[in-house]
């Protein structure tokens, strides 16, 4: 059988006409579109398998082992109680030391001990009320240190307007009497509220340095006024004359005093506050004052005299 020679076919495409001579042929949009589907599921699936997003690995011996441990003992219990914060009260008017802080004993003054006589009406000389009581220390073994009361006064059910003509001493020793005065519009009363505040407190003798302070004379009098440029009016009152002597053992540059007129049955009949223009009174020495009492109820029978000092 004769051979026949190899035969080539040719065939002929069709070109690009829009090409540039030289420019590789582009894919066609269905290829690209399976080229990048085919990529981003290559993607995906590396990072199931390599990263967290894959299954979980099981831990390894060890791991298992650590976690199985039993827990460690738990530390001894002390005597250190931790709670949680709660509403602290706060008090304004009492600073304590890092002393008092620390002091296991420290205590505030008992408010019981200090005991508000019931008030007693009497009418000035313009014939205004003016409600006059007693603050008294009852304890026996310490001073009260700046005491302080919220005194309400009530009439009824309708609480009165009232205000103290001045301040209590810093120092209340026991058994001292100092008078309290309210004034404003009272006509009457029927109940009084006492709110002591919290007041700290000091063993006998007290930080008070030591006075010695006494009546030497009184003389009563009648005084005079005229309100208003029309009415006149007549008053009583009292002028007492004392001395101070320093007893202590600092020199004194500041006395106060609270000075209170008693009828024959005891009972208070008028009173003031007096910050007395003293001098310096060094140890030993000793200086006079004089303090004028206006009585708005009967003739005195006695004078009570209640002083609060400081030093330099």
């Amino acid at each position: 059988m004769a051979r026949w020679p190899p035969t080539t076919t040719w065939c002929k495409v069709k070109a690009d006409q829009n090409a540039a001579p030289g420019t590789p042929r582009r894919l066609a949009r269905p290829a690209l579109a399976g080229l990048a589907l085919i990529l981003f599921a290559a993607g995906g699936y590396a990072a199931w398998k390599y990263t967290a997003l894959g299954p979980a690995r099981q831990p390894s011996g060890a791991a298992v082992t650590a976690s199985a441990a039993p827990p460690a003992a738990e530390p001894p219990a002390t005597r250190i109680v931790r709670v949680s914060p709660a509403n602290t009260r706060v008090i304004d008017h009492v600073r304590l030391t890092t002393e008092e802080l620390l002091d296991p004993d420290f205590a505030l003054f008992d408010a019981g001990a200090l005991k508000l006589s019931a008030p007693r009406r009497l009418l000035d000389e313009i014939e205004r009320p003016v409600l006059y009581a007693e603050l008294v220390n009852t304890s026996d073994r310490y001073v009260a240190l700046s005491p302080r009361a919220e005194i309400a006064v009530f009439d009824g059910s309708r609480q009165l307007d009232l205000r103290q003509s001045w301040s209590l001493p810093t120092h209340l020793y026991p058994g001292e009497r100092v008078p309290v005065a309210l004034t404003g519009r009272v006509e009457r009363y029927s109940e009084v509220k006492t709110n002591w505040l919290p007041a700290k407190r000091a063993a006998l003798p007290g930080p008070r340095p030591a006075l010695a302070v006494t009546v030497e004379n009184t003389e009563a009098g009648i005084g005079t006024g005229t309100l208003n440029f029309s009415y006149r009016f007549r008053y009583k009152y009292v002028t007492v004359h004392g001395r101070v002597r320093n007893d202590s053992a600092d020199d004194v540059e500041t006395v106060r005093v609270w000075v209170s007129l008693y009828d024959a049955q005891d009972q208070i009949t008028g009173a003031t506050f007096k910050e007395l223009r003293l001098p310096r009174l060094p140890p030993g020495d000793s200086a006079p004052f004089e303090v004028d009492v206006k009585q708005y109820g009967g003739n005195f029978a006695r004078v009570g005299v209640v002083y609060d000092a400081s030093t330099p």
